[in-house]
Protein backbone atom coordinates (compact mmCIF):
# COMPACT_ATOMS: atom_id res chain seq x y z
CA UNK A 1 0.00 0.00 0.00
CA UNK A 2 1.62 3.61 -1.04
CA UNK A 3 2.43 6.36 1.45
CA UNK A 4 -0.72 7.96 -0.18
CA UNK A 5 -2.92 5.86 0.86
CA UNK A 6 -1.92 4.77 4.25
CA UNK A 7 -1.62 8.37 4.99
CA UNK A 8 -5.77 8.69 4.09
CA UNK A 9 -6.86 5.32 4.91
CA UNK A 10 -7.78 4.81 1.75
CA UNK A 11 -7.82 0.86 0.76
CA UNK A 12 -6.75 -0.66 -2.84
CA UNK A 13 -9.79 -1.42 -5.00
CA UNK A 14 -11.38 -4.40 -4.76
CA UNK A 15 -10.19 -6.57 -8.00
CA UNK A 16 -12.69 -7.31 -10.04
CA UNK A 17 -13.55 -10.58 -10.35
CA UNK A 18 -13.21 -12.73 -14.24
CA UNK A 19 -15.65 -14.78 -15.34
CA UNK A 20 -14.39 -18.31 -15.90
CA UNK A 21 -14.28 -19.10 -19.98
CA UNK A 22 -17.13 -21.07 -21.16
CA UNK A 23 -17.52 -23.20 -24.65
CA UNK A 24 -19.47 -21.30 -26.96
CA UNK A 25 -21.37 -23.28 -29.96
CA UNK A 26 -23.09 -27.00 -29.33
CA UNK A 27 -20.83 -29.69 -28.73
CA UNK A 28 -21.67 -33.29 -29.30
CA UNK A 29 -20.52 -35.02 -26.17
CA UNK A 30 -20.57 -38.73 -27.06
CA UNK A 31 -19.96 -40.49 -29.94
CA UNK A 32 -19.57 -44.35 -31.09
CA UNK A 33 -16.94 -44.87 -28.56
CA UNK A 34 -19.13 -44.47 -25.37
CA UNK A 35 -21.60 -47.11 -26.79
CA UNK A 36 -25.56 -47.25 -26.64
CA UNK A 37 -26.78 -44.08 -25.12
CA UNK A 38 -30.93 -44.63 -24.43
CA UNK A 39 -33.02 -41.13 -24.14
CA UNK A 40 -33.48 -41.23 -20.18
CA UNK A 41 -33.10 -37.59 -19.75
CA UNK A 42 -36.26 -35.38 -17.78
CA UNK A 43 -36.43 -31.36 -18.90
CA UNK A 44 -37.17 -30.88 -15.03
CA UNK A 45 -34.40 -32.65 -13.67
CA UNK A 46 -30.41 -31.19 -14.23
CA UNK A 47 -28.01 -33.37 -16.46
CA UNK A 48 -25.12 -31.09 -16.99
CA UNK A 49 -23.48 -28.82 -14.32
CA UNK A 50 -21.42 -26.09 -14.80
CA UNK A 51 -17.91 -25.91 -12.42
CA UNK A 52 -15.73 -23.78 -11.18
CA UNK A 53 -13.33 -23.43 -14.29
CA UNK A 54 -16.34 -23.26 -16.49
CA UNK A 55 -16.03 -26.64 -17.28
CA UNK A 56 -19.41 -28.36 -17.77
CA UNK A 57 -19.74 -31.69 -16.03
CA UNK A 58 -22.56 -33.97 -17.73
CA UNK A 59 -23.73 -37.23 -17.66
CA UNK A 60 -25.29 -39.83 -19.54
CA UNK A 61 -27.08 -43.16 -19.28
CA UNK A 62 -25.83 -46.34 -20.89
CA UNK A 63 -27.19 -49.30 -22.07
CA UNK A 64 -25.02 -51.63 -20.10
CA UNK A 65 -26.23 -50.10 -16.85
CA UNK A 66 -23.16 -47.68 -16.09
CA UNK A 67 -24.17 -44.36 -16.19
CA UNK A 68 -21.33 -42.63 -17.71
CA UNK A 69 -19.64 -38.91 -17.14
CA UNK A 70 -17.96 -36.32 -19.24
CA UNK A 71 -15.95 -33.37 -18.61
CA UNK A 72 -16.29 -30.99 -21.48
CA UNK A 73 -13.51 -28.24 -20.82
CA UNK A 74 -13.83 -24.24 -21.85
CA UNK A 75 -11.25 -25.67 -24.87
CA UNK A 76 -14.04 -28.01 -25.73
CA UNK A 77 -11.90 -31.01 -24.76
CA UNK A 78 -13.94 -33.74 -23.54
CA UNK A 79 -12.85 -35.84 -20.70
CA UNK A 80 -14.38 -39.11 -20.79
CA UNK A 81 -14.63 -39.87 -16.56
CA UNK A 82 -16.33 -42.71 -16.45
CA UNK A 83 -19.07 -44.67 -14.21
CA UNK A 84 -17.99 -42.46 -11.35
CA UNK A 85 -21.40 -43.77 -9.53
CA UNK A 86 -21.55 -47.35 -8.84
CA UNK A 87 -25.27 -47.75 -9.09
CA UNK A 88 -26.74 -49.06 -11.84
CA UNK A 89 -29.46 -48.54 -14.15
CA UNK A 90 -29.45 -46.03 -17.28
CA UNK A 91 -29.20 -42.49 -14.92
CA UNK A 92 -32.99 -42.59 -15.87
CA UNK A 93 -34.28 -40.07 -13.55
CA UNK A 94 -30.79 -38.91 -11.74
CA UNK A 95 -29.82 -35.48 -11.28
CA UNK A 96 -27.62 -32.56 -10.45
CA UNK A 97 -27.32 -30.25 -7.92
CA UNK A 98 -26.07 -26.93 -7.11
CA UNK A 99 -22.84 -28.28 -5.07
CA UNK A 100 -22.27 -31.00 -7.91
CA UNK A 101 -24.12 -34.14 -5.76
CA UNK A 102 -26.54 -36.17 -8.09
CA UNK A 103 -29.81 -37.34 -6.45
CA UNK A 104 -30.23 -40.68 -7.47
CA UNK A 105 -33.06 -43.45 -6.43
CA UNK A 106 -32.24 -46.55 -5.34
CA UNK A 107 -34.99 -48.69 -3.89
CA UNK A 108 -36.70 -47.76 -1.49
CA UNK A 109 -34.14 -44.75 -1.08
CA UNK A 110 -33.29 -41.28 -2.61
CA UNK A 111 -29.56 -40.52 -2.12
CA UNK A 112 -27.37 -37.98 -2.99
CA UNK A 113 -24.07 -39.11 -4.28
CA UNK A 114 -21.23 -36.93 -5.11
CA UNK A 115 -19.23 -38.01 -8.39
CA UNK A 116 -16.19 -36.89 -7.46
CA UNK A 117 -15.37 -37.22 -3.59
CA UNK A 118 -17.77 -40.72 -3.58
CA UNK A 119 -19.54 -38.72 -0.49
CA UNK A 120 -23.00 -41.04 -0.63
CA UNK A 121 -25.39 -39.99 1.90
CA UNK A 122 -29.49 -41.35 2.29
CA UNK A 123 -31.79 -38.58 2.10
CA UNK A 124 -35.38 -40.25 2.27
CA UNK A 125 -35.94 -43.98 2.92
CA UNK A 126 -39.52 -45.31 3.15
CA UNK A 127 -38.33 -48.54 3.74
CA UNK A 128 -39.71 -48.93 7.44
CA UNK A 129 -43.15 -46.88 6.14
CA UNK A 130 -43.70 -49.00 3.25
CA UNK A 131 -42.36 -52.57 2.73
CA UNK A 132 -42.28 -53.93 -0.77
CA UNK A 133 -42.14 -50.54 -2.31
CA UNK A 134 -39.86 -48.56 -3.84
CA UNK A 135 -39.26 -44.36 -4.71
CA UNK A 136 -39.57 -43.06 -8.29
CA UNK A 137 -39.40 -39.65 -9.87
CA UNK A 138 -37.77 -37.83 -7.15
CA UNK A 139 -37.38 -33.85 -6.66
CA UNK A 140 -35.52 -32.22 -4.32
CA UNK A 141 -35.78 -28.40 -3.34
CA UNK A 142 -32.73 -26.14 -3.82
CA UNK A 143 -31.07 -26.58 -0.38
CA UNK A 144 -31.29 -29.72 -0.10
CA UNK A 145 -33.89 -30.15 3.21
CA UNK A 146 -37.39 -31.25 0.96
CA UNK A 147 -37.46 -34.00 -0.88
CA UNK A 148 -40.98 -35.88 -3.05
CA UNK A 149 -40.67 -39.03 -4.83
CA UNK A 150 -43.77 -41.54 -6.27
CA UNK A 151 -44.51 -44.30 -4.20
CA UNK A 152 -44.25 -47.90 -6.23
CA UNK A 153 -45.86 -51.39 -5.29
CA UNK A 154 -42.65 -53.42 -6.52
CA UNK A 155 -43.93 -56.03 -8.54
CA UNK A 156 -42.72 -59.54 -9.88
CA UNK A 157 -44.69 -58.82 -13.61
CA UNK A 158 -45.46 -55.70 -15.23
CA UNK A 159 -45.12 -51.85 -14.31
CA UNK A 160 -45.07 -51.43 -10.90
CA UNK A 161 -48.54 -49.34 -9.49
CA UNK A 162 -47.68 -46.15 -8.68
CA UNK A 163 -49.99 -45.64 -4.88
CA UNK A 164 -48.95 -42.19 -3.99
CA UNK A 165 -46.81 -39.44 -3.20
CA UNK A 166 -44.30 -38.72 -0.38
CA UNK A 167 -43.07 -35.88 0.84
CA UNK A 168 -40.14 -35.00 3.30
CA UNK A 169 -39.80 -31.91 4.78
CA UNK A 170 -38.84 -29.41 7.78
CA UNK A 171 -42.48 -30.35 9.47
CA UNK A 172 -41.84 -33.98 9.47
CA UNK A 173 -43.30 -36.57 6.23
CA UNK A 174 -46.38 -36.60 4.35
CA UNK A 175 -47.88 -39.57 2.45
CA UNK A 176 -50.94 -38.81 -0.58
CA UNK A 177 -52.29 -41.68 -1.45
CA UNK A 178 -53.34 -41.67 -5.50
CA UNK A 179 -57.07 -41.05 -5.91
CA UNK A 180 -56.92 -41.53 -9.47
CA UNK A 181 -54.14 -42.80 -12.31
CA UNK A 182 -51.02 -41.04 -10.28
CA UNK A 183 -49.29 -39.87 -13.34
CA UNK A 184 -46.21 -37.88 -11.42
CA UNK A 185 -45.37 -34.93 -9.01
CA UNK A 186 -43.44 -31.78 -8.98
CA UNK A 187 -41.79 -29.81 -6.24
CA UNK A 188 -41.25 -25.79 -6.05
CA UNK A 189 -37.54 -24.92 -5.91
CA UNK A 190 -37.77 -23.60 -2.50
CA UNK A 191 -39.78 -26.65 -0.99
CA UNK A 192 -42.70 -25.02 -0.39
CA UNK A 193 -44.94 -26.54 -2.67
CA UNK A 194 -45.69 -29.71 -4.82
CA UNK A 195 -48.16 -30.18 -7.87
CA UNK A 196 -49.47 -33.69 -8.06
CA UNK A 197 -50.53 -34.58 -11.78
CA UNK A 198 -53.40 -37.62 -11.80
CA UNK A 199 -55.84 -38.86 -14.50
CA UNK A 200 -59.67 -39.27 -13.47
CA UNK A 201 -61.50 -42.48 -14.85
CA UNK A 202 -62.26 -40.53 -17.81
CA UNK A 203 -58.65 -40.13 -18.60
CA UNK A 204 -59.19 -36.44 -17.62
CA UNK A 205 -55.76 -35.01 -15.75
CA UNK A 206 -56.38 -33.09 -12.44
CA UNK A 207 -53.58 -31.88 -10.04
CA UNK A 208 -53.62 -31.81 -6.64
CA UNK A 209 -51.57 -28.43 -4.79
CA UNK A 210 -50.13 -29.03 -1.22
CA UNK A 211 -48.32 -27.09 1.07
CA UNK A 212 -45.44 -28.78 2.08
CA UNK A 213 -45.19 -26.71 4.91
CA UNK A 214 -49.18 -26.48 5.60
CA UNK A 215 -49.85 -30.09 4.99
CA UNK A 216 -53.26 -30.80 4.39
CA UNK A 217 -55.23 -32.01 1.31
CA UNK A 218 -54.15 -28.80 -0.44
CA UNK A 219 -56.77 -27.72 -3.12
CA UNK A 220 -57.31 -29.50 -6.66
CA UNK A 221 -57.11 -28.16 -10.28
CA UNK A 222 -59.94 -29.79 -12.05
CA UNK A 223 -60.26 -30.91 -15.81
CA UNK A 224 -60.19 -27.86 -17.68
CA UNK A 225 -58.08 -26.02 -15.72
CA UNK A 226 -55.27 -28.74 -14.78
CA UNK A 227 -51.77 -28.03 -15.67
CA UNK A 228 -49.43 -30.68 -18.00
CA UNK A 229 -46.32 -30.80 -18.65
CA UNK A 230 -44.45 -28.50 -16.54
CA UNK A 231 -41.58 -27.62 -14.34
CA UNK A 232 -41.20 -25.65 -11.00
CA UNK A 233 -39.42 -22.07 -10.52
CA UNK A 234 -38.74 -21.05 -6.61
CA UNK A 235 -42.49 -20.55 -6.05
CA UNK A 236 -44.14 -21.06 -8.73
CA UNK A 237 -45.07 -23.27 -11.66
CA UNK A 238 -44.72 -23.16 -16.03
CA UNK A 239 -46.32 -25.08 -17.28
CA UNK A 240 -49.24 -26.33 -20.21
CA UNK A 241 -52.87 -25.23 -20.30
CA UNK A 242 -54.48 -27.37 -22.73
CA UNK A 243 -57.72 -25.69 -22.59
CA UNK A 244 -56.33 -22.19 -23.67
CA UNK A 245 -53.93 -23.54 -25.56
CA UNK A 246 -50.84 -21.45 -23.95
CA UNK A 247 -48.01 -22.00 -21.51
CA UNK A 248 -48.91 -19.92 -18.32
CA UNK A 249 -46.95 -19.32 -15.12
CA UNK A 250 -48.75 -20.51 -12.49
CA UNK A 251 -48.99 -19.10 -8.41
CA UNK A 252 -49.47 -21.97 -5.80
CA UNK A 253 -50.52 -19.23 -3.56
CA UNK A 254 -52.64 -16.59 -5.22
CA UNK A 255 -53.77 -19.23 -8.15
CA UNK A 256 -52.73 -16.46 -10.27
CA UNK A 257 -51.87 -17.79 -14.06
CA UNK A 258 -50.31 -15.43 -16.47
CA UNK A 259 -50.06 -16.66 -20.19
CA UNK A 260 -46.30 -16.78 -21.42
CA UNK A 261 -47.49 -17.54 -24.71
CA UNK A 262 -49.68 -19.62 -27.30
CA UNK A 263 -49.29 -22.94 -27.92
CA UNK A 264 -51.02 -26.11 -28.46
CA UNK A 265 -47.98 -28.23 -28.68
CA UNK A 266 -45.55 -26.87 -25.58
CA UNK A 267 -42.96 -30.26 -25.36
CA UNK A 268 -41.40 -29.95 -22.85
CA UNK A 269 -40.05 -27.32 -20.27
CA UNK A 270 -37.15 -26.63 -17.61
CA UNK A 271 -37.10 -24.37 -15.36
CA UNK A 272 -33.55 -22.89 -13.50
CA UNK A 273 -32.32 -19.91 -11.97
CA UNK A 274 -34.70 -17.74 -13.99
CA UNK A 275 -34.72 -18.85 -16.95
CA UNK A 276 -36.96 -21.55 -18.81
CA UNK A 277 -35.99 -23.86 -21.37
CA UNK A 278 -38.27 -24.96 -23.96
CA UNK A 279 -37.87 -28.19 -26.28
CA UNK A 280 -40.39 -28.70 -29.30
CA UNK A 281 -40.00 -30.59 -32.38
CA UNK A 282 -37.33 -28.25 -33.96
CA UNK A 283 -35.44 -26.58 -31.45
CA UNK A 284 -34.18 -25.52 -28.27
CA UNK A 285 -35.85 -21.92 -27.22
CA UNK A 286 -35.81 -19.68 -24.51
CA UNK A 287 -38.67 -18.12 -22.92
CA UNK A 288 -39.06 -15.04 -20.82
CA UNK A 289 -41.20 -15.90 -17.40
CA UNK A 290 -41.97 -12.10 -18.03
CA UNK A 291 -44.13 -13.33 -20.98
CA UNK A 292 -42.36 -11.00 -23.05
CA UNK A 293 -41.03 -13.50 -25.73
CA UNK A 294 -39.11 -16.47 -26.99
CA UNK A 295 -35.51 -16.59 -27.99
CA UNK A 296 -34.09 -19.45 -30.00
CA UNK A 297 -30.86 -21.24 -28.70
CA UNK A 298 -30.60 -24.09 -30.30
CA UNK A 299 -31.17 -26.62 -33.08
CA UNK A 300 -31.65 -30.24 -31.35
CA UNK A 301 -31.33 -32.08 -35.02
CA UNK A 302 -34.01 -34.82 -33.84
CA UNK A 303 -35.68 -36.71 -36.13
CA UNK A 304 -38.64 -38.12 -34.09
CA UNK A 305 -40.59 -41.21 -35.65
CA UNK A 306 -43.49 -40.01 -33.35
CA UNK A 307 -42.41 -42.02 -30.07
CA UNK A 308 -41.54 -40.81 -26.62
CA UNK A 309 -38.05 -41.58 -26.83
CA UNK A 310 -37.23 -39.40 -29.99
CA UNK A 311 -38.26 -36.32 -28.13
CA UNK A 312 -36.44 -33.94 -26.52
CA UNK A 313 -35.81 -33.42 -22.80
CA UNK A 314 -33.85 -30.72 -22.99
CA UNK A 315 -32.34 -29.57 -19.07
CA UNK A 316 -30.80 -26.76 -17.69
CA UNK A 317 -27.99 -26.93 -15.32
CA UNK A 318 -28.43 -25.59 -11.56
CA UNK A 319 -27.63 -22.24 -12.35
CA UNK A 320 -29.41 -21.65 -15.72
CA UNK A 321 -26.07 -21.63 -17.83
CA UNK A 322 -26.04 -24.83 -19.51
CA UNK A 323 -28.41 -26.78 -21.44
CA UNK A 324 -27.81 -30.60 -22.15
CA UNK A 325 -30.05 -32.77 -24.12
CA UNK A 326 -30.40 -36.60 -26.33
CA UNK A 327 -30.58 -36.33 -30.06
CA UNK A 328 -30.03 -38.91 -32.82
CA UNK A 329 -28.58 -35.90 -35.41
CA UNK A 330 -25.83 -38.76 -35.88
CA UNK A 331 -27.79 -41.76 -36.82
CA UNK A 332 -27.23 -42.56 -33.10
CA UNK A 333 -28.47 -41.54 -29.58
CA UNK A 334 -25.79 -38.94 -28.20
CA UNK A 335 -25.38 -36.01 -25.55
CA UNK A 336 -25.14 -32.61 -26.52
CA UNK A 337 -24.70 -29.36 -24.40
CA UNK A 338 -24.59 -25.88 -25.40
CA UNK A 339 -23.79 -22.91 -22.58
CA UNK A 340 -26.85 -20.55 -22.11
CA UNK A 341 -26.36 -16.95 -22.02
Amino acid sequence: MSILNLRWGKKKPAPVPVPPPVVNGVIRVTDERDGDIPNRGYSDRSQALREADGSILAFAGNADGLTRFFRVRPDGTILRLGALIGYTGTGEGWYFNSHGDVYLCDGPRLRRVNPITGTDVVVLDISATHPGCDIWQAHSSGDGLTHSATVRTISDTGSYPKIGTVIQCASGRMFYAATGTLDESQLTADGSYIIIKETDDQGRLYNRIVSCLGGGDGYRLDPGEAIGHSDCGPDFIVGEDSQIGACVRFDPRTRERRSLFSTWNLGHLSVRAGKCLRSDAEQLSLVALDGSGITALAAHGMRSDGTYDTQVFGNLSPDGTVAAWVSNLYGRNDLFVVSVP
